[in-house]
């Protein structure tokens, strides 16, 4: 009752959550205070440590005050209200190559990597001492051996199973390594739900790579679960890169959390190692990163902008398809607007509650006049990607869900010219929806009222999920 009291009268987070956090308390009570203890901390009652807040802002500040790379050019109409809201400038002079499933993902970011001269700055939300995990590990000790600087960055969560013994290796030829926010910090119980969800990689300031690809053998559809793992990874060359590397140590500069940590990457030398691209193509890209103790939510906010631009099309793919209210009230406001609406969702799920919860949004986005699609159900599809008119489009790491939107740190590149990359998303979207089961009314009828049930619960505790 304390808890509840709380959450209705003191606290300041969407409605939706609080109920969903008093449901829980109230099914199960002395579980789901447990939980909430937790996880169910309100991100935006964190008080930060004096270096922590120096450091980063000093990060950010510097990087926004560099002179755009316009080239000269009008920036897309869309993209300077992205930048109003997010304040993050779109860039010109990118060369954008949009990289589909692990079979082209790895050999792409192992071949930069090999290329590095100056320094790598690698991140991931899931990193496995697998095959591939123990591939590139190998290549980050060889690069480092030859003097090139080494950053290696995990979630201390989505990484929980990687060990010391994995680690100590880079260790010893001086890479150094954080675990974003350790499980075993005092502080466990204010960030224990906030993850860090990014994937990504900076390659001498120069080339970057995100998306949706972590590292394990699953990427490349070696697992017994899943017959493919249909993913999206996108490459970046030219100043677009400065953003993902403003996002990493920004990151970097948080857990390291002392003074003047921010120092050797803003000075004047700092800035030309770590901050100057060269121009390389003729792409538009912005690169919107975000998390959980944003006052506003940048990357669900720039997506919704994105899709409230559409004059003929929306098509969507995302692994979990659990959207906030305000969310789930736009995109069903463009479908019902007559806007070609359609969204892939996995046909047979890796996580339960999640899947659950997905499933639970398809009857309503039908009703609203939206295709939903379910993918091959021997596989998953765990692409995080929209596109628009078939001219303007975003990849990153941000799934459709709460947790993207609210909890997690996310981050996806936005893409403006109808060019490769949007050609080839294009493409990719008109492979998976022949690959791909298109549910109807009838198949909404057909469900039992067990999984009905299971739907609803899902949906209800999708704030939390």
């Amino acid at each position: 009752m304390i808890i509840a009291i709380r959450l209705l009268f003191f606290d300041r987070r969407v409605t939706s959550s609080k109920i969903a956090w008093i449901a829980a308390i109230f099914i199960l009570p002395i579980f789901g205070v447990i939980i909430y203890w937790f996880f169910g901390r309100n991100p935006q009652n964190r008080i930060f440590q004096h270096n922590q807040i120096e450091e980063m802002d000093r990060i950010t500040d510097t990087i926004h005050e560099l002179a755009p790379y316009t080239k000269g050019q009008k920036p897309p109409h869309l993209s300077k209200r992205i930048e109003h809201l997010t304040h993050i400038q779109p860039v010109n002079g990118n060369r954008l190559t949009l990289l589909t499933n692990g079979e082209e993902t790895f050999p792409a970011l192992l071949e930069s990597m090999r290329q590095a001269q100056n320094h790598i700055h690698i991140q991931y939300y899931i990193y496995r001492s697998d095959a591939i995990g123990q591939e590139i590990r190998d290549l980050l000790i060889e690069r480092a051996e030859a003097g090139v600087e080494v950053k290696f960055m995990y979630d201390a969560w989505g990484s929980s199973k990687l060990s010391e013994h994995f680690l100590a290796p880079m260790r010893k030829v001086g890479i150094k390594i954080h675990a974003f926010d350790p499980l075993g910090s005092i502080w466990i119980a204010r960030t224990a739900n906030l993850r860090n969800h990014r994937k990504m990689v900076v390659i001498d300031g120069q080339i970057g790579f995100t998306g949706g690809l972590n590292v394990g053998e699953e990427y490349r559809s070696n697992s017994k679960e899943f017959v493919i793992w249909r993913d999206t990874h996108i490459k970046i060359e030219g100043p677009a890169v400065m953003e993902l590397q403003e996002s990493f140590l920004v990151d970097w500069v948080y857990m390291e959390n002392k003074a003047d940590s921010a120092k050797p990457f803003v000075d004047s030398a700092g800035l030309a190692r770590y901050f100057s691209p060269e121009p390389v193509g003729d792409n538009w890209a912005q690169v919107i990163y975000g998390g959980p103790y944003d006052k506003e939510k940048w990357v669900r906010d720039a997506l919704l902008d994105l899709m409230d631009s559409a004059k003929e099309s929306v098509w969507i793919t995302s692994p979990y398809f659990v959207p906030d209210e305000e969310a789930l009230a736009v995109i069903r406001r463009v479908a019902m607007s007559g806007i070609d609406v359609r969204i892939i969702l996995p046909g047979k799920g890796d996580r339960g509650i999640s899947f659950y919860g997905s499933n639970g949004n398809i009857e309503t986005m039908i009703e609203a006049g939206a295709k939903v699609y379910a993918y091959r159900d021997d596989s998953f599809i765990h692409a995080k990607q929209v596109l628009v008119d078939g001219e303007r489009g975003a990849v990153g790491t941000a799934n459709f869900d709460v947790r993207s939107f609210r909890l997690n740190h996310e981050l996806m590149v936005f893409l403006y010219d109808r060019d490769d990359a949007i050609l080839k998303m294009q493409q990719d979207f008109e492979r998976d929806f022949a690959e791909s089961h298109l549910y109807t009314m009838a198949d909404m009828d057909k469900k039992s009222t067990f999984t009905k049930m299971k739907e609803n619960l899902s949906s209800l505790l999708s704030p939390i999920l």
